[in-house]
């Protein structure tokens, strides 16, 4: 999994031989960096951008950040005098020391396990290997999309390495997304490969990072959205499982974020009997909560078959509260783990980003995030990218 890096250096003819020695040696699969030169430019990153897990600069950039209130990652800031030949880090009150001029491998050496203590930060809650979260709703217009991605979001933007998979026969993300670039595979045909080596070979082996690409709206990976409604109509239980197995085996994710389809679709089985954790969507209205309550009585039942344990792997958000507590009753035994409100704006035209980025909706959001993982995620991130 490639790690992410900000670097904050005055000098561009510094900057320029690193970038170009990473793009071109194994550290280019290992470390993505991001590189500042101006002082207004990296503040805006900090304030706005993508949490990275590490920072990494000259004092002056660092102690700029540091006054500014730091996000909780790791830092490092170079140092230009003598006597750190060896390149090991040195530690100062709250970050290390590196020195900025040794040889490339040694710096980003030094770059990477600075990163690593980080994910060592993260490692409790995720000790089990990628997090399969499904997110489900019992009924239609609950928000169920808006309230998934908005979930991809909040964890990559933390520094976790997320993949949205949109599972909907229509997949609506496209309401709120634009579109990614190119004309690559997409998961059509990745489905296509996971059939034809189901007889002849090891459907783990595939690479799925042939089919990945980025979504920097949501900061995580997804797929272009499949264009033909067949194509997820044919898609059988087993399909959807294993494709699953292949984003946990052969990703290198920390989280995968499902957004289902109708409860009743094969794919939506296989993500409820999958999925090591479920967040229900439910809509504040006595319709939505009915049919939630009718499919958890049918699923939990004995007829039902493999939900034994649904209840203990479920979180219950209620979406469109407009008084901060549900207005119509929940199905009998059930209480909201969290309650998101009604933005008004969103009934507005063209409301993608807006979608995305209202600080209303994501304190919901990053305190379900924060129930699910278990880490204590620092705030909001809202939305904008510094050129």
């Amino acid at each position: 999994m490639t790690a992410s890096l900000v670097l904050a250096v005055r000098e561009t003819q510094y900057i320029e031989p690193l970038l170009h020695y990473v793009q071109h040696s194994e550290y280019g699969e290992m470390l993505n960096i991001k590189a500042f030169s101006r002082m207004e430019a990296f503040a805006e990153y900090m304030k706005d951008g993508e949490t990275p897990e590490a920072v990494v600069g000259d004092p002056a950039f660092i102690e700029a950040w540091l006054l500014g209130g730091r996000a909780a990652v790791p830092w490092a800031i170079l140092e230009e005098a003598g006597g750190m030949a060896s390149g090991k880090n040195k530690s100062v009150i709250g970050g290390k020391k590196i020195a900025k001029y040794q040889a490339l491998p040694a710096l980003l050496t030094s770059m990477l396990q600075l990163c690593d203590i980080q994910r060592s930060r993260m490692a409790p809650a995720l000790n089990e290997g990628t997090m399969l979260l499904g997110v489900v709703s019992g009924s239609g217009s609950s928000g169920k999309t808006t309230v998934a991605m908005n979930i991809a979001k909040q964890l990559g933007s933390q520094g976790l390495s997320v993949f949205y998979l949109n599972l909907e026969t229509v997949d609506s993300s496209g309401l709120f997304l634009r579109p990614p670039g190119g004309n690559g595979s997409g998961l059509e045909r990745l489905l296509y490969e996971i059939q034809a080596t189901r007889e002849s070979g090891n459907p783990l082996a595939i690479n799925i990072g042939h089919y990945a690409v980025r979504q920097e709206a949501l900061r995580c990976d997804t797929f272009r959205p499949i264009g033909n409604i067949k194509e997820m109509q044919q898609m059988s239980a087993r399909d959807a499982q294993e494709l699953l197995e292949l984003l946990t085996a052969n990703g290198g994710y920390d989280a995968v974020i499902v957004d289902t389809g109708n409860i009743g679709d094969e794919r939506t089985e296989a993500v409820l009997q999958r999925c090591g954790h479920l967040v229900w969507v439910l809509r504040d209205d006595e319709v939505s909560m009915f049919k939630t309550g009718k499919w958890l009585h049918h699923l939990i039942s004995p007829d039902a078959g493999k939900n034994g344990d649904l209840l203990g792997k479920s979180m219950f958000a209620v979406n469109f509260a407009r008084e901060n507590n549900p207005q119509a009753p929940l199905p009998e035994g059930l209480l909201p783990d969290v309650v998101l409100p009604f933005i008004s704006s969103w009934s507005l035209p063209n409301r993608g980003e807006l979608s995305l980025n209202s600080p209303q909706f994501q304190r919901g959001i990053l305190k379900l995030c924060g129930m699910i993982t278990g880490l204590a995620l620092p705030g909001l991130v809202s939305g904008g990218e510094s050129v």
